[in-house]
């Protein structure tokens, strides 16, 4: 019979007192301790893979772009100065991409009198808290593309949405139709903001990438009314039930059973924008009772 190798045999044969057995000391491994098993959200985990690209992915479409619309002239240009920029920005608010561009002439060799080549310098700037996809990188590159053929090719530098601005524009959209590239003179993308604030009066949002409104410091620059934190929702201190998470409970069910199809990020997202539509709905109904309200302390009746 064999025993386990955790018991030491005595000289009869019988087993004796178990050993203490160093599991760390070799032969057998620490039991690992049991992990949770982590949901993660699908929407941010698409956002990281395609972080991880999109620097790449941008760099290998502006170049299809030049070889196939302009056979490779943006490149030819731009050769001695490296290339086309890439460049990832923060700082972009309002729009998805820039283009900038320049022309550099070799000012040693002009003071010599010799003749010296255009050099051209072009870079495109990306919206980092803009452009969180494959589709919208594409469309925003190609717009962006069309505006250095318009500098470079051809020749326009005063007009950056002008006739020129749109021919790049069609050739890229007839190009590349069946990747749903569709270039027109305006970006209109949203901003995905991570912090949102609401005035409870007014209705107007205070959007914003950082928590940087203290809503005991900060009220609504419009009416001077408060703000109340509605992306994310706050959790309510000392167990109480914040009336946003109460109409989250009354109609989460339903909202959810009608986009069944949707995550449980884009469900709440629904939740937010409809809880703010109710909102909005409540303050105009409130102002109008009190407006008749007034009116009829305003009608006073004399009887005989």
């Amino acid at each position: 019979m064999t025993l386990p190798n955790f018991l030491h045999v005595g000289e009869n044969g019988n087993p004796s007192q178990p050993l203490i057995v160093d599991i760390n000391a070799g032969g057998l491994d620490p039991p690992s301790p049991k992990k949770s098993p982590h949901k993660q959200d699908p929407q941010r985990a698409a956002r990281r893979a395609f972080d991880l690209i999109k620097h790449r992915l941008a760099e290998q479409w502006l170049q299809e772009l030049d070889d196939k619309i302009c056979a490779g002239k943006i490149a030819a240009k731009t050769k001695a100065t490296g290339g086309v920029k890439i460049v990832w920005s923060k700082n972009l608010q309002v729009t998805a991409g820039r283009a900038r561009w320049r022309k550099d002439l070799d000012k040693n060799k002009i003071s010599r009198g010799e003749e010296t080549e255009e050099r051209h310098v072009a870079s495109i700037e990306l919206a980092e808290k803009v452009i969180d996809d494959a589709d919208r990188l594409r469309n925003v590159v190609a717009h962006e593309f069309c505006h250095l053929a318009t500098y470079m090719v051809s020749g326009v530098k005063n007009n950056p949405h002008g006739k020129e601005f749109k021919y790049w524009g069609s050739q890229c959209s007839k190009a590349f139709r069946d990747q749903n590239i569709i270039v027109t003179t305006k970006h209109s993308y949203e901003i995905s903001y991570k912090y949102i604030w609401e005035c409870v009066e007014c209705g107007y949002e205070y959007k914003r990438q950082s928590k940087s409104v203290d809503i005991n410091r900060h009220s609504c620059g419009i009416c001077k009314a408060r703000l109340v934190q509605t992306k994310p929702v706050p959790r309510a201190a000392s167990g109480k039930v914040s009336e946003y998470q109460l109409f989250v409970k009354e109609n989460f069910r339903r909202l959810k059973a009608e986009h069944s199809n949707l995550t449980h990020g884009e469900v709440m997202e629904k939740m937010g924008k409809l809880y703010r539509e109710r909102k909005k709905e409540a303050a105009v109904t409130q102002r109008s009772n009190i407006d008749a309200l007034t009116h009829q302390l305003d009608v006073v009746v004399l009887d005989d």
